[in-house]
C-alpha cells in the first residue's frame, strides 16, 4: 500500500510550525511525517504568508527568514506551482474563491498528495484531505 503524502495548506503549516491552534497530537503526527520525509509546502503558502503579515494578520518578523529556516531545520518538499496547475485551478468547480487554495487543490491532484486543512469548502472537490484537532 502507498504511503500517503500530505500537503499542508497555508494554515496547517503556520499552525504545525508554531504549535498553536491544534492539539499535541496533530503536532505529533506531522512530526512524525515529517521525520518519514512525507510532507509538502507549495511555495505559493509563503506568498499568502507574507500577503498576511503585510496586512498585519499575522505576526512573523521576517518570512524570508521565516521560511529559510523552516525549510532548513525540516524534510518538506517545496513544491512550486507548474503552468499546467495554475491552469487547471481556474478549471476548477466555483466552490472555492480563493485562488491560493484552488492552487493548492491542484497541485495535490496533480502529485496525489492529501491536502491537510480544515476549510471545510476544499472537500467539496475530488481531493483527498485530512484534518485532526
Amino acid at each position: 500500500m502507498k504511503q500517503a503524502r500530505y500537503l499542508f495548506d497555508t494554515h496547517a503549516l503556520v499552525f504545525w510550525n508554531s504549535q498553536v491552534t491544534v492539539s499535541p497530537a496533530f503536532i505529533q503526527f506531522f512530526d512524525s511525517q515529517n521525520q518519514q520525509g512525507t510532507l509538502y509546502v507549495s511555495a505559493i503558502s509563503f506568498w499568502e504568508i507574507a500577503l498576511l503579515v503585510q496586512k498585519n494578520r499575522l505576526a512573523i518578523r521576517d518570512v524570508q527568514v521565516w521560511q529559510t529556516e523552516l525549510l532548513q531545520h525540516t524534510n518538506l518538499h517545496l513544491l512550486d506551482p507548474t503552468v499546467t496547475e495554475m491552469i487547471a485551478s481556474t478549471l476548477l468547480p466555483p466552490h472555492h474563491k480563493d485562488p491560493f487554495d484552488r492552487l493548492l487543490i491542484a497541485q495535490a491532484h496533480q502529485h496525489e498528495l492529501t491536502l491537510v486543512t480544515q476549510d471545510q469548502i476544499i472537500s467539496q472537490y475530488a481531493v483527498a484531505t485530512y484534518w485532526m484537532q
